[in-house]
């Protein structure tokens, strides 16, 4: 089985999924959602976080604003307890 990278982050899930780390889906718990993407190996995934947190991660901002639409949309999502990928 791959190894997953969770987050509860709406936007950093957003960056996630526009710098191009696959995304798996999405768990609920109760109220909180769980964005689920696979792991990229502890030194990619450390970049990507430095890069987004640094504010100088460098993504299409269209395609930023349209995953944050997407990401929205699976935290209103009541069909189940994994959400799936898009």
């Amino acid at each position: 089985m791959e190894a997953v990278y969770k987050t509860t982050d709406l936007y950093y899930a957003a960056y996630l999924k526009v710098a191009g780390v696959p995304f798996r889906g999405a768990e609920r718990d109760g109220g909180r959602i769980t964005f689920l993407f696979e792991d990229q190996g502890q030194l990619v995934m450390r970049d990507l976080r430095n890069a987004y947190f640094t504010d100088t991660a460098k993504v299409a901002p269209l395609m930023f604003v349209q995953a944050i639409k997407t990401m929205k949309a699976l935290t209103f999502n009541d069909r189940g307890e994994r959400l799936p990928s898009t």
